[in-house]
């Protein structure tokens, strides 16, 4: 067992929130390692599907910081549209998958944070509430990491629970959590035919209950960089009757970027997945493939546009939309969410839609009403706050969390759990995770005053603007 040199901070968890936490955590002055299981950072941001929420449905900017440079960066890449309005959304933008991958893996290395891929969480070694050290398999075996605060980035909430944190699983009332899916992306498209197909067939383009007016038509969408369509129901109603089609979900999305033949399909559902459970994501993780290969068949068959297409690339692993939600000071709830609210430390903002997938039975609190394989989607008009007390666990006394593991109840998760929130969440703990360590102070007692000053002059959004 190889014990390594010790770090100020330890992200666990190179994803879409743990790539910037540790950008945020280095830039501010502390030594930080990422440790991440796969080869390459993002996570979910680099399946290429469009960012919704990087402004709220009223063109309010609710994404700054590292978030707003890394897509920046990408853009000057060409690998990302501008922000535009969307009337379902909110706000959409298109981007490049492989663009935005590189283009992070280059602001970590500029920003002096060490790397350790392919290594993967086992335990947190704990000395009453602190944790001393994690240890880590890899190729060498076994590793002993120490550091003086460390941010749990894993999306499961892994390291919390290793180091005995009280979280929940799923929705309150009964455990239920939202169905996993496997986003892929096609090539050899021909969005004129579908764009086409969709003006003659306007019932198959999936509009918000009670939209009219001119906002929501296919020729705005169409003329709109970055913006896809959902819908398609007839077609997978003609598809299932024949035979031809047996996913449980009942509607299909597609995210192009423009002048490229390449699409992001989100069309997979798989249900009843622990994501914490290594035989539910086993199954998941075949079940989503073959859905895969069954979803190709579908769109080559019955899609217009896409007689030709192929499969250009697979996902990392499945996607999951919730597990684990850590017990913080504060919960955010769904209410705080639709409202729109704001808080005394709030240190991050969220605009990502309230998008709950079909977990069964509604319940008063998400006040969703699906049941049955489609998507209850809300936009979110005003962004709301997010309290520094849903990033830090009640009982750890150097541990921040962030991403969709956040102190928040099964509805609000479902908006706080989009890329763009996940991004603002790792900014922030990771800048919290940094000042605690620098001052030898848990990030519980620090002063939030110092924290939003430190937020603000690092760019981020923290109140509306």
């Amino acid at each position: 067992m190889k014990l390594r040199p010790g770090y100020d901070v330890i992200v666990v968890g190179g994803g879409t929130a743990g790539a910037i936490a540790g950008i945020a955590a280095a830039r501010t002055g502390a030594r930080t390692l990422v440790v991440e299981q796969y080869g390459s950072l993002g996570g979910v941001l680099t399946l290429g599907m469009s960012l919704k929420g990087v402004w709220d449905g009223q063109g309010r900017k609710a994404l700054g910081g590292i978030g707003e440079e890394l897509i920046e960066g990408a853009r000057a890449m060409d690998g990302a549209t501008d922000v535009a309005h969307h009337p379902r959304h909110g706000s959409v933008m298109g981007q490049d998958p492989e663009a935005v991958k590189l283009k992070l893996l280059e602001m970590v290395g500029t920003s002096g944070v060490h790397l350790l891929l392919h290594s993967f969480l086992i335990d947190a070694l704990m000395e009453k509430s602190g944790i001393q050290a994690i240890r880590v398999a890899n190729k060498a075996g076994i590793e002993i990491i120490p550091a003086k605060c460390f941010v749990d980035c894993t999306g499961d909430g892994d390291l919390a629970a290793r180091s005995g944190a009280a979280f929940w699983r799923g929705r309150e009332s009964d455990q239920a959590m939202q169905p996993v899916s496997a986003i892929f992306r096609v090539g050899g498209v021909d969005l004129d035919q579908t764009w086409a197909y969709l003006e003659e067939h306007p019932e198959d383009f999936e509009a918000p209950d009670g939209q009219v007016g001119g906002e929501y038509t296919v020729g705005k969408f169409r003329n709109v960089p970055g913006t896809g369509a959902a819908g398609f129901k007839n077609l997978i109603r003609k598809a299932r009757e024949a035979g031809d089609y047996h996913i449980p979900r009942d509607d299909m999305g597609f995210n192009p970027m423009p002048g490229r033949r390449e699409v992001t399909i989100n069309l997979t559902r798989v249900h009843g997945v622990d994501g914490t459970d290594p035989d539910d994501l086993t199954r998941a993780e075949i079940e989503s493939q073959l859905q895969t290969l069954e979803g190709v068949r579908f769109l080559r068959k019955y899609v217009p546009g896409f007689r030709d297409c192929y499969v250009v690339s697979s996902p990392f692993q499945v996607g999951i939309r919730e597990t684990r939600h850590i017990q913080g000071a504060y919960v955010l709830t769904g209410d705080d969410v639709r409202q729109g609210r704001d808080f005394h430390d709030q240190v991050a903002r969220g605009a990502y839609p309230l998008d709950i997938h079909d977990v069964g039975k509604d319940d008063k609190e998400s006040q969703s009403k699906v049941d049955g394989g489609g998507t209850d989607l809300s936009k979110i008009n005003r962004s709301y706050g997010i309290p520094a007390r849903c990033l830090v666990p009640l009982g750890i006394d150097n541990l921040t969390v962030a991403g969709r593991t956040l102190s928040a109840t099964h509805a609000a998760a479902a908006s706080a759990r989009g890329q763009p929130v996940c991004m603002a969440t790792g900014h922030a703990a990771g800048t919290i995770a940094a000042m605690s360590a620098i001052k030898d102070i848990p990030p519980s007692q620090l002063s939030i005053a110092d924290v939003r000053d430190v937020l603000r002059k690092q760019k981020a959004v923290i109140d509306l603007e």
